[in-house]
């Protein structure tokens, strides 16, 4: 079955990195972000342990709280090219191959929304889907407009992308790499697990999905 859309995670599936921490150290080097900064947003993960559990590590954002907009479109695009050379290569050949037989590509991610725009614009396709942050005033508050694109959230976005489309599930791929991309690999017609970890391949292995192992 050829694929209507291909609905791709980023982190660890289409780059083998995270994207947001590469940001945020980026944001160090450049001194953007002082240590202070980054200890008191570690602080409130120690502070919010049951919300971590619940919701994933990726709830708390309080490390860009007061940063103009500006100074974070600008070091958005000087993190670009280093998360570009991260990029798995035998995933963009799936998300290619699918794209030059009509497929839309579609990259849904909890990582911010400026970063996956970047990436995604920058290796050709059109829709994504990230965390929005917030912005008052021309600067960051440090927190997300709605749900953030993770684990069960990622079908909403989904499921209206396809709506729009005006196709089924049935008709749709989806990339993931962790536990939590069960949920939207589980809704489409077919699903691939990338270099999954223990309990992802255990489930890949049981619904017939296919395993994308090799180069890293």
């Amino acid at each position: 079955m050829n694929p209507r859309i291909v609905i791709c995670d980023l982190d660890g599936t289409l780059i083998s990195a995270s994207s947001e921490l590469e940001f945020v150290l980026g944001l160090l080097r450049r001194k953007v972000l002082s240590p202070a900064v980054i200890i008191r947003f570690l602080y409130h993960y120690l502070r919010h342990p049951i919300r971590t559990m619940q919701e994933g590590r990726g709830w708390n954002r309080g490390y860009f709280s007061g940063l103009p907009v500006e100074i974070l479109h600008d070091e958005v695009k000087k993190c670009t090219p280093l998360l570009l050379k991260k990029v798995r290569p035998e995933v963009l050949e799936i998300l290619k191959e699918h794209k030059e037989n009509g497929a839309e590509i579609f990259i849904l991610s909890a990582s911010l929304s400026p970063l996956v725009q970047a990436i995604s614009e920058g290796l050709g396709f059109k829709s994504f889907r990230g965390s929005i942050p917030v912005v008052r005033n021309g600067k960051c508050t440090g927190h997300l407009i709605g749900q953030r694109p993770y684990g069960k959230t990622k079908i909403p976005p989904a499921r209206a992308i396809m709506d729009q489309m005006g196709i089924e599930s049935s008709q749709a791929m989806a990339l993931g790499d962790s536990w939590g991309d069960r949920f939207i690999l589980d809704l489409c017609g077919s699903a691939v697990a990338v270099h999954p970890a223990r309990k992802l391949r255990k489930l890949a292995l049981q619904n017939g999905w296919r395993i994308l192992d090799g180069r890293r």
